[in-house]
């Protein structure tokens, strides 16, 4: 079995029937053609860095690292940002791509150190062997997906074109699973218990570790108020009266953390990635901490108790040995913080079509199995406080990497991994014109769900800084563009939207049809930019 084979064999047997990237003469044509002939479509993109994104997105839907391919040097370089979207994401990922021989004495075309491109975010670097090849491949899979997920990198020389290098190994390699310490765990419940109320910030490993059920009785036990952090919405169900929102790390006023920590005695972190927040820790109340893995940063500088070890374990073990004791909060408490904040999201009564609009008619339209993807924008805080996630994977959005441009390539990702699930793509005019050539892509590939643009015809969120900031408004306006007009031009459906209800006819339309419709939503724009201020807690007092 050659290597391309052996990428393919391997990529069947996890599931996947798309990899993603822009292949070259050498080892990418050649996972093209062992593709084509063994069920496993090498879907072009536009550019690398949409492909590493689409594959990452396509393999979370799955349950499994996706693959993108790339050719050496500068197509590498080209896959690196999407990479880098991909860590900041939290995404598992395989880059596989062609490499030249760095120690040569002459400068070759293409020829440049791949580990050092891809050193600061990819948890592997590794060159194939044919001696090696099947054992290192299953350990890419192994490293990109084992605890927080990321990327991996493995190149391939010229000389691995030919020779064989063995079958694809299909056996699990176990997790790296700790049993906590019940010695650490009794400090940690005695602590606990002595609260009168205590704050839950809850991490995306949680839903790693299989705790979600559990989580949910230790809260309702101590009666606790819960925040998640970026990346882990659905990991506590947002509709529940305990959960009070999204921890941003923001430590400022007229945030809901700010709000809720100030009333608790006690923050107890569950599973908590140090990556989620804007601002180093601001808090003065005592933290304890159930996290993972011992070698994970912690959010909190110093706290009192930190267990280590598997999650759902240490939870099992807290409910057992915590009461209500303490009282904890009170929903009449947690609706009352809340409703101060919620003030800040409400619709802007002069707008003829707000974000708010585009948010509430989406959520209504689209099914209970159907899953939101998006990016950031303008509206991103609007997202994680009007659209509220039950389950884990319903909601793709940006958390680490407040990332532009990530809505469409993941889209396509997620859409061809789950063709049968409902999906609504909501994005932004300028993080859209970083990936027009990928509207092309959704038309060749067939895929179909709607793509809502808000178009504000500027770079709106920093236009709300400029203006927060005391600077004059320049430089971040762009040219109106009719992304209608360019979904047609390359064979998708396209509408131009400027009132909720011509919003509402075409997004119920694109829902149905079997073609992706792009939806151009015309927002008013200075209720919408300054609707961002009061979303990340900038107040105007004129």
């Amino acid at each position: 079995m050659k290597l391309a084979e052996l990428v393919v064999d391997d990529a069947k047997g996890r599931g996947i029937s798309h990899m993603f990237g822009i292949p070259g003469s050498g080892f990418p044509l050649d996972v093209l053609e062992a593709g084509r002939t063994g069920g496993v479509d090498l879907v072009l993109t536009a550019h690398e860095s949409s492909a590493a994104i689409a594959a990452a997105y396509y393999g979370a839907m799955k349950g499994t690292p996706g693959i993108a391919i790339s050719v050496k040097g500068v197509g590498a370089g080209n896959m690196v940002g999407g990479a880098v979207n991909v860590y900041f994401e939290r995404m598992a990922l395989l880059c596989l791509s062609e490499s030249g021989d760095i120690n040569s004495a002459t400068e070759l075309v293409q020829v440049v150190n791949h580990d050092e491109m891809f050193g600061a975010v990819a948890k592997l670097q590794h060159t194939f062997t044919h001696e090696s090849a099947a054992e290192l491949l299953q350990r890419a899979v192994f490293e990109a997906r084992d605890g927080r997920p990321g990327p991996v990198v493995l190149n391939v020389t010229g000389v691995m074109a030919e020779g064989d290098v063995g079958s694809a190994l299909t056996d699990l390699l176990p997790a790296n699973v700790d049993a906590p310490n019940a010695s650490e765990l009794d400090r940690l419940a005695e602590m606990v218990n002595g609260a009168g109320r205590v704050a839950i910030i809850v991490g995306a490993d949680v839903g790693r570790h299989g705790a979600i059920d559990v989580l949910k009785k230790l809260v309702e036990i101590i009666g606790a108020a819960v925040l998640t952090t970026m990346d882990a919405r659905g990991v506590f169900p947002e509709s529940d009266s305990r959960w009070t929102g999204l921890h941003i790390g923001a430590y400022a006023p007229n945030h809901i953390e700010t709000d809720i920590v100030a009333a608790a005695d006690l923050v107890l972190l569950i599973g908590v990635d140090a990556m989620m927040t804007h601002s180093p820790w601001g808090f003065g109340v005592p933290t304890v901490e159930l996290v993972a893995r011992p070698e994970y940063a912690t959010m909190s500088p110093t706290p009192d108790v930190r267990v280590k070890g598997d999650l759902k374990a240490s939870i099992l073990y807290l409910t057992s040995k915590c009461d209500s004791a303490g009282g904890g909060f009170s929903l009449d408490q947690i609706v009352a913080i809340k409703t101060v904040i919620l003030k800040f999201f409400e619709r802007p009564a002069e707008a003829a079509v707000a974000q708010q609009d585009i948010i509430e008619i989406s959520r209504w339209l689209l099914p209970d199995d159907g899953v939101l993807v998006s990016e950031t924008g303008a509206f991103v805080r609007f997202l994680e406080r009007l659209w509220p996630v039950d389950r884990p994977k319903t909601f793709l959005g940006t958390s680490g990497g407040r990332t532009m441009g990530l809505m469409i390539p993941a889209a396509l990702g997620a859409k061809l991994a789950r063709p049968d699930l409902p999906m609504i793509g909501i994005g932004a005019d300028g993080s859209t014109l970083m990936r027009l050539g990928e509207l092309e892509t959704f038309a060749r590939t067939g895929v179909a769900m709607p793509l809502i643009i808000i178009n504000d015809h500027a770079l709106g969120t920093m236009k709300s800084r400029q203006k927060s900031r005391g600077m004059v408004d320049f430089g971040l306006d762009l040219q109106p563009v009719n992304f209608a007009q360019i979904a047609q031009a390359v064979g998708l459906n396209g509408v131009v939207v400027d009132a909720p209800d011509q919003f509402e006819t075409a997004l119920s339309s694109a829902l149905r049809e079997d073609v992706t419709t792009v939806i151009d939503a015309r927002v008013d724009p200075q209720p919408y930019w300054d609707s961002f201020g009061p979303s990340i807690g900038v107040i105007d007092d004129e």
